[in-house]
C-alpha cells in the first residue's frame, strides 16, 4: 500500500533527495531543472511555505510532488507563475489518484500551470492545454541550425546579420554564460522592469517574495543544478542579460531582459543563439523556451510539448468558477472578436477571484 507522508522541503533527507533524483529522466520534459528537488530545496530558503509529498511503499520512495501552502490550503507549484514546469516525479509504474493525493496532502486545492500534460491521473482536471517549446541540440548547434533552415526559418542567418552590424558600430560580440557581476544583475533588474511596464505588466520585481527567490537561486551552482546569468556585451557595452537554470541535460531560458536601446539589434535574439551555442557544446541537448507564442520563439523552436492549465479543487463553489472562466477564455480564444472578449474575460478572472 502506497502511503503519503508531506514535510516541510527543509526537512527532506539525503536519502530522500538521492531517491527523487533517480527517478527523473534523462530526456523528456521532466528532465527540466524546475523538477529536481535541488530547485525546491534552495527556493524553499527563500519561500518558508514550501513543502513535498512522498509517496511511499515502505522503505521505497516512489514519488515527489513539492508544492506552496497558501491560505485556505491551496497549494501552487513551487514558485508559483515563476515555475516553467511541474508535476508529479514518480516511478513509472506507480498508481496513483490526482484528487486523493491532494487530499493527502492537506490541501483543499492544487493549482496548476506549467504542468507536464501527459501525467494521466490530472486529465480531467485539465482546463486547456499549450505549447511549451524548446530548442532540441540533441545532435548538436549545427544540426539544430540545419534543421531550422530546413524548416524555413532564417532565424540563425538574421542573428548573424545583427550581430555583424552591432560588432561594426559598437565592437566585438562578447557572450559569457555565467557571471556573477553585480552590475550585470542590477542592469537585468532595471531592464525586466522596464520591459514588463512598457508592455502593461505588473513588475514582478515590487514583489518581495521575487526578489527573494531570484535572489537565492542566482548563485546556485551545483553539479547537476545550477543558475545561469548569460551576458553580451558589444565592445564594453552591456546590451542583453537572461536568467536561466540548468539541470545536466537541460537549459531552461527563463528570464530575458536587454538594453531597449539597442533593441534595432535583436540583443535577445543574438544572446538566445550563443547560449544554445555554448549549451550545445557543454552537452546539454535541449533549451526550454518555455510556454506561450511569440515570434521569436517560433523561430527559434524544434518542437514543442504539451503544459496544462487548471486545478484539482475539491471545493465546489471554486471549481464550478474556475471551469466557468477557462470555458469562456476557451471561447474567447476561438472568436473573431478576440481582442475585445479576452478583456471582458480578465474582467470575470477579477471578480470571480
Amino acid at each position: 500500500m502506497t502511503t503519503t507522508t508531506v514535510i516541510p522541503i527543509a526537512e527532506l533527507t539525503a536519502k530522500q533527495t538521492a531517491d527523487w533524483i533517480a527517478l527523473l529522466p534523462e530526456d523528456g520534459p521532466m528532465s527540466s531543472p524546475f523538477v529536481r528537488p535541488e530547485y525546491a530545496v534552495f527556493a524553499g530558503r527563500a519561500l518558508p511555505n514550501v513543502e513535498v509529498a512522498i509517496l511511499s511503499h515502505g522503505e521505497a520512495n516512489l514519488g515527489f510532488l513539492p508544492f506552496e501552502r497558501h491560505p485556505g490550503d491551496v497549494g501552487l507549484p513551487v514558485g508559483q507563475y515563476m515555475s516553467s514546469l511541474h508535476g508529479v516525479v514518480a516511478d513509472a509504474e506507480l498508481q496513483w489518484d490526482a484528487e486523493m493525493l491532494v487530499r493527502d496532502c492537506g490541501l483543499n486545492a492544487w493549482q496548476f500551470d506549467h504542468l507536464v500534460a501527459d501525467q494521466t491521473p490530472f486529465e480531467p482536471y485539465h482546463c486547456y492545454r499549450d505549447d511549451s517549446f524548446f530548442m532540441d541540440l540533441s545532435e548538436g548547434f549545427e544540426a539544430y541550425a540545419e534543421q531550422r533552415r530546413d524548416n524555413g526559418s532564417s532565424v540563425i542567418k538574421q542573428a548573424a546579420r545583427k550581430q555583424r552590424k552591432l560588432q561594426r558600430e559598437l565592437g566585438p560580440i562578447r557572450f559569457s554564460a555565467h557571471t556573477t557581476d553585480q552590475s550585470s544583475w542590477d542592469a537585468f533588474v532595471r531592464w525586466k522592469s522596464e520591459q514588463l511596464i512598457r508592455q502593461g505588466y505588473a513588475n514582478m520585481f515590487q514583489l518581495d517574495w521575487v526578489n527573494a527567490l531570484l535572489e537565492e537561486l542566482r548563485t546556485v551552482s551545483e553539479a547537476d543544478f545550477s543558475a545561469l546569468l548569460s551576458t553580451v556585451h558589444a565592445g564594453d557595452t552591456l546590451i542583453a542579460v537572461h536568467l536561466g537554470l540548468k539541470s545536466p541535460t537541460v537549459v531552461d531560458s527563463w528570464i530575458p531582459a536587454f538594453a531597449n536601446e539597442y533593441a534595432k539589434y535583436s540583443p535577445g535574439l543574438i544572446l538566445q543563439v550563443e547560449l544554445a551555442r555554448w549549451a550545445a557544446e557543454s552537452g546539454i541537448t535541449r533549451v526550454d523556451l518555455g510556454r506561450g507564442e511569440n515570434q521569436m520563439k517560433l523561430s527559434l523552436a524544434s518542437g514543442a510539448f504539451d503544459v496544462a492549465v487548471g486545478s484539482v479543487d475539491r471545493r465546489i463553489v471554486q471549481r464550478t468558477w474556475t471551469r466557468t472562466y477557462y470555458g469562456l477564455r476557451n471561447l474567447v480564444h476561438s472568436s473573431p472578436f478576440r481582442n475585445v472578449s479576452q478583456r471582458a474575460v480578465q474582467r470575470i478572472k477579477t471578480w470571480l477571484s
